[in-house]
């Protein structure tokens, strides 16, 4: 393979990167603001939510790992 092609690949690629890292950083970012907008009852209330969105956020990852393995 030539040197443009590889580097013309490896632009595609991490251009790709950078677009999938925009999406995952806004999604999570959008599921924190809607935390924030919520306005819970109490602090227990707020705890509770944040503790859920870490729970989600640990099954993605554990997910992600996952489907890496196969």
């Amino acid at each position: 393979m030539d040197k443009a092609f590889l580097e013309q690949m490896q632009k595609k690629v991490e251009e790709q990167l950078g677009h999938r890292e925009i999406e995952t950083v806004t999604y999570w970012k959008e599921e924190v603001e809607k935390l924030l907008r919520k306005k819970p009852d109490s602090l227990t209330s707020l705890l509770q939510d944040v503790q859920q969105l870490d729970k989600r956020m640990e099954n993605r990852l554990a997910m992600l790992k996952r489907s890496r393995a196969l």
